[in-house]
């Protein structure tokens, strides 16, 4: 016996003797970190995703301060007669104001309610545009005639009329939304329930149910087929209902630890859970099925048995919690918030389902009961060790197909789209997204992105608006573009009533004063909604539902046809180009800080095996499976998005733990027989084969269920882990044999 395993055994030793200490102990932490967990909610806030003072974040914040949210719930309501008329204009009315009683809306424009400005005898009225009375023929006329109208409030021929929704400007916005728009669906049905409705807070609140309620059902549903195929390979329930205990006390921990430090789950962070259920499960199984296959010794105590078997697996699974956790560690050095969280508290959590694992397996196995029922030689074995010998028998030939492998892989992983397209989530018969499918094909985009032209001092002169104007004559001649919105309007119609006859910006920069003053005196003027004093104007292009880099796309298209002044500049504003820069710091961010985790952990390897050789021998057999995966995604058009991103850090910790189980155990077995690695193999799969297959295949298993889910990302997320752990399994049982008998290192 080793110096290491010795150490293990006395380490054991000590939880055995103080096992009902320990279990106590365990409880206590249990009950506090629930009382942690139950403070957990879901946040999805703007500032969770950036670092404090970022320069997108600031501008965005400074925009709500001026112009208010831009955030914007379109309802659309369709008759086939038409809608512009007295009965069409009640419903909008009516429904206007069913909105603006929810608290959290700010205002709700429409036909019936927006402004218009007209010219009566000798001075200027600004009133609504529909006036109390009978709604006329003229009147329909001059609405489909309107540019300013169609396309923004009412299609081409008024069969579809929107009412337009803006969120009221709030600190608390995100945590907010779903109850503010539950609240205006209430108040909107009471009015009338067959409508349309669209919006980025609509796909947000959409999003949010699904992961909470019908996703769950699912999760539920793969974890009862985990406890299924566990009872059916362990054929006891007592293992079971260990395994399941442990890595749900483990992930107790670790939410409570993640609710004391005061956090809230997110988009990133939400795969926590998962991750210790993984590794959890996969370090039970390989100690209960160690100490259920170690021949018995004669006089050999319950204590000695238990303590020598997982005395054995201390050390591979400490060493795989350190590889796995200081990996994820390693993420902590990433700029954004999201991720430090994800890798730091990831790696707490691993260190606690070390800890539970050792001391729930150590009191449990106490009971002979708690040991699994397993098969010497069944199905699984068989497949296994045959697995592997063809590994050692046509070594070459393995080695050649896992090169084809891998770089079929690489492949895909070059096409990999880097995006996130928020709408693209949910499946294409759910209602949101037809919803919002209808309204862009039978009214036109609706999707709001601003921009600010800083102009200062001269915001408002006639050089600077006529440039506005051209800008935007150019911008709506992109099909990703159906309309445009900015003071420009106003003092063009202002122009056209006040006695020019024509709607244009006027040349006299007095004139240009002398009607916004008449406009801005109107008692529901949205004068301040456009014009930040004579510095700067707000402009808002309506544009279609687009991924994250379609958006970005646009806004760089725009910017190209934007010509202005000396000193006049052109900034995308509001929500939309923040969104943009989320998602490509949360991707981006990631990524980079993947790289490092994987250099880390076999950095690790190395350390702790003290062979440079076995770390060598890893990276292969964990380089396919996260290859593969990752290749798969851009073969079948899987975005890398903020969904998918936290994939490669996933596989990453399963296929090192398995990794780490099969290079212990090998060297083990080499150090008793170093002349011959085959047979070192052949003896190292026998005993931990089963156990990676028995993993496998109850995860893979478990997981795909969760492509019967209602959003895309649980269902992608489900199946690539799956796809992963195939891969990984095939990695350890094929290519590290082959790997083993081609180069027959020295493994010291």
């Amino acid at each position: 016996m080793s110096a290491r395993q010795a150490l293990g055994e006395r380490i054991v030793g000590v939880v055995w003797d103080h096992r009902h200490a320990f279990l106590a102990l365990s409880l206590v932490l249990t009950v506090l970190a629930g009382w942690g967990a139950s403070r957990v909610g879901v946040d999805n806030a703007v500032e969770i995703w950036f670092v404090e003072d970022d320069p997108a974040l600031v501008a965005y914040q400074d925009f709500q301060d001026t112009f208010g949210n831009d955030e914007v719930v379109v309802l659309a309501f369709e008759d086939p007669e038409g809608l512009l008329d007295d009965e069409g204009m009640a419903l909008l009315r009516a429904v206007g104001e069913a909105a603006t009683s929810v608290e959290g809306i700010a205002e709700a424009v429409s036909l019936a309610s927006v402004q218009d400005i007209r010219s009566e005898q000798d001075w200027l009225e600004v009133g609504p545009l529909v006036p109390q009375g009978p709604f006329t023929d003229e009147l329909a006329r001059r609405i489909l005639s309107d540019p300013l109208l169609v396309g923004k409030l009412v299609n081409g021929d008024g069969t579809v009329a929107v009412v337009l929704a803006r969120m009221a400007s709030m600190g608390d916005i995100d945590a907010r939304r779903d109850a503010i728009l539950s609240d205006l669906r209430t108040a909107v049905d009471g009015v009338e329930e067959d409508y349309r409705a669209a919006g980025i807070g609509v796909i947000y609140a959409s999003l949010n149910q699904l992961s909470t309620v019908d996703s769950a059902v699912f999760i539920v549903a793969s974890y009862l087929l985990i406890i299924v195929l566990l009872w059916a390979f362990f054929r006891r329930a007592g293992p079971v209902v260990l395994t399941l205990g442990i890595v749900g006390v483990a992930a107790t921990w670790l939410m409570g630890i993640y609710g004391i430090a005061g956090r809230d789950i997110n988009m990133v962070t939400m795969v926590m859970p998962t991750l210790v259920l993984l590794i959890g499960i996969s370090d039970c199984v390989h100690i209960l099925v160690h100490v259920s296959r170690q021949p018995a010794l004669e006089g050999e105590t319950r204590r000695d048995r238990v303590v020598r078997g997982v005395g054995f697996m201390f050390w591979p699974c400490l060493f795989n919690t350190l590889t796995t956790a200081t990996g994820f560690a390693a993420l902590a050095t990433a700029p954004m918030q999201v991720v430090r969280d994800l890798g730091l508290f990831s790696a707490i959590g691993l260190v606690g389902a070390f800890a539970a694992t050792m001391i729930g397996c150590t009191w449990a196995l106490a009971s002979e009961r708690f040991e699994p029922r397993i098969r010497q030689q069944g199905v699984l074995q068989r497949a296994v060790e045959g697995l592997s010998d063809l590994g050692l028998r046509r070594k070459e030939l393995v080695l050649a197909l896992t090169g084809v492998a891998t770089l079929t892989a690489a492949l895909g992983v070059s096409s990999i789209q880097v995006d996130t397209y928020s709408i693209d989530f949910l499946l294409a018969d759910h209602p949101v997204r037809q919803d919002s499918e209808y309204i862009e094909a039978s009214f036109g985009p609706y999707t709001p992105l601003e921009f600010v032209v800083e102009a200062p001092g001269k915001a408002l002169s006639p050089e600077v608006l006529q440039a506005l104007d051209a800008w935007q004559e150019r911008a709506v001649e992109d099909p990703r573009v159906g309309w445009s919105r900015s003071i420009v309007e106003v003092v063009e119609k202002l122009e056209q009533v006040l006695g020019s006859g024509e709607a244009r910006v006027p040349d006299d920069p007095n004139r240009i004063e002398q009607a916004l003053l008449v406009y801005g005196s109107g008692a529901d003027s949205d004068l301040d909604d456009l014009v930040d004093g004579v510095d700067r104007l707000r402009v808002t292009y309506g544009i279609q539902m687009q991924s994250a880099q379609g958006i970005a796309s646009t806004v760089e298209s725009l910017q190209q046809v934007a010509e202005f002044p000396a000193g006049v500049t052109a900034t995308p504003a509001g929500y939309l180009p923040l969104y943009t820069h989320m998602m490509d710091y949360i991707v981006r961010s990631q990524i980079t800080s993947f790289g490092l985790a994987f250099g880390v952990v076999f950095a690790l390897i190395a350390v702790l095996f003290r062979s440079i050789r076995l770390a060598a021998l890893a990276v292969p057999a964990n380089l396919l499976p996260v290859l593969v995966t990752l290749g798969a995604m851009g073969l079948l058009g899987v975005r890398l998005d903020v969904a998918t991103v936290t994939i490669a850090a996933v596989v990453l910790g399963l296929v090192v733990d398995d990794t780490v189980q099969f290079l212990y155990r090998l060297r083990h077995e080499l150090s008793l027989n170093p002349d011959d690695p085959d047979a070192g193999v052949r003896a190292a799969v026998s005993s931990v084969g089963r156990s990676l297959a028995i993993t496998t295949v109850v995860l893979c298993l478990g997981f795909s269920v969760l492509g019967l889910a209602q959003i895309k990302s649980v269902i992608w997320f489900g199946l690539l882990i799956s796809l992963a752990m195939g891969t990984a399994l095939i990695a350890d049982l094929l290519v590290l044999p082959a790997l083993v008998g081609l180069l027959r290192p020295r493994l010291d």
